[in-house]
């Protein structure tokens, strides 16, 4: 889809405020990026900007393709750790805000554990604000970068079937994809344990009980790994329950080899997956990641068009 609208937003705080342009737009000079990509070339799009990474949970990929994407884009950036600022003395998260504000930040990418905290952190400031994740609420880039795979593979993803599977309750991947997904035209179910979807009542997606069935009506498959940290207990009986049933295993793979197989990371094999799936050329996780990369520099790029325009520079 050949996308001419401007992009509309200022900052990136939840799937839901991205237009179906955006997204394409997002595709458009990702693409751009990936094709034009050489290790040693840096584009010039944040040329004089700063990137504030500021990661309050753990991250591996998220952050260091954010990172990656930012100085591939000319940004100066720096990493904020929470555990050694003065938020461990008792100082304010706005507080924090605004004392790296005052250092001449102009983009804060944010990591946390409580949902909301970009938005709240957008409206006590001028600057880009990017949701790199909040609780279980959302991770905009990572379904961007979801999408843009499916895309580059299939050509279209109007009318794709796609099913998410595993821990739906706890995943903030679940509910972006499910935003983003939906805005493309794709038909998305779910699957899953009955402690950890949606029951019928609260969700208007397709349940699909079984992986077995999933794997039989979908075009390709997002597996979710549980999200232990952020469960009590009484969700599972046992992990080894949880793999005999949910998990994607050589035998129920080999059923339907041609399934695209998705996984956000990081992938907890021998539980969602086994090992000896991940080598097919259509699973396709080592490919997100690499997308995450050009997903980031254009949003990176397109965020900060639209900033300089509104600042005048």
């Amino acid at each position: 889809m050949e996308n001419n609208e401007k992009f509309s937003l200022n900052s990136l705080l939840q799937s839901s405020d991205l237009l179906e342009s955006d997204i394409y737009a997002i595709f458009d000079r990702a693409k751009f990026f990936l094709d034009n990509y050489k290790k040693e070339k840096k584009f010039k799009d944040l040329e004089g900007i700063t990137v504030a990474l500021a990661f309050f949970e753990p991250s591996t990929r998220t952050k260091l393709s954010f990172e990656l994407a930012a100085k591939r884009l000319s940004a100066d950036t720096f990493s904020f750790q929470s555990a050694s600022s003065s938020l461990s003395k008792g100082e304010s998260l706005i507080d924090t805000l605004r004392t790296i504000e005052a250092m001449g930040v102009n983009i804060y990418i944010v990591r946390h554990q409580c949902s909301g905290v970009p938005i709240f952190l957008q409206q006590n400031t001028s600057g880009i604000v990017i949701n790199a994740g909040d609780g279980k609420h959302d991770h905009p880039t990572q379904a961007l970068l979801d999408s843009f795979t499916l895309y580059q593979y299939f050509g279209k993803l109007n009318g794709m079937k796609v099913c998410i599977t595993g821990d739906i309750l706890h995943s903030r991947v679940a509910r972006a994809n499910f935003s983003v997904l939906q805005k493309l035209g794709v038909e998305v179910a779910i699957c899953g344990p009955g402690t950890l979807i949606p029951s019928k009542k609260q969700t208007d997606f397709k349940i699909i009980d079984k992986i077995e069935d999933a794997i039989e009506w979908a075009d390709a498959i997002i597996l979710l790994r549980l999200q232990r940290e952020r469960m009590e207990s009484g969700f599972l009986p046992t992990l080894r329950e949880y793999s005999q049933y949910m998990g994607l295993t050589y035998s129920l793979f080999s059923k339907k080899p041609g399934l695209i197989v998705l996984h956000p990371g990081p992938v907890n094999y021998g539980i969602e997956l086994d090992y000896n799936v991940s080598a097919y050329p259509n699973v396709l996780i080592q490919t997100q990641v690499k997308h995450g990369l050009f997903i980031r520099m254009g949003l990176l790029s397109l965020l900060t068009k639209n900033y300089r325009e509104r600042i005048g520079c």
